[in-house]
């Protein structure tokens, strides 16, 4: 209970801080994206041994374990975290709504190098609202 407590503390005050409003860039050359990106908070997010591209199992995940996205790298960082009661913050850009896009193309070829910029967009925010550190000197 108390490890729950420091993480809601954490994100009271850094995350829900945080401008979820940020305009985030929707093109990459001219393709662009059929609505903005947007930041948002997963409220459950599962792991995939496997990259998920297939509609039917996203829905599946979705009503079996209420999943709000599907992460196959932030799973590790979880799991020690977790062992180890630490809070953590993940931040991620997805690429694709797994089977949910083009029948004739994976959107995370193509917009892949879109979701890394949003990435590093958000986490230089997130960062910016961190207490700064001061050395000892």
């Amino acid at each position: 209970m108390e490890d729950e407590k420091k993480s809601l503390r954490l994100r009271d005050k850094h995350i829900l801080s945080f401008p979820f409003d940020t305009k985030l860039p929707q093109c990459v050359n001219t393709t662009c994206l059929s609505r903005p990106p947007k930041v948002t908070i997963v409220d459950r997010g599962v792991s995939a041994s496997v990259f998920v591209d297939n509609a039917a199992y996203r829905t599946f995940l979705r009503s079996k374990f209420n999943a709000t996205a599907i992460d196959m790298e932030s799973a590790a960082v979880a799991l020690i975290c977790h062992q180890q009661a630490l809070p953590f913050v993940v931040i991620r850009s997805l690429s694709n709504l797994a089977g949910g896009g083009s029948d004739v193309s994976n959107e995370a070829d193509l917009f892949g190098s879109l979701a890394a910029q949003n990435s590093v967009d958000v986490l230089m925010k997130f960062v910016g609202l961190l207490p700064t550190h001061k050395s000892k000197d």
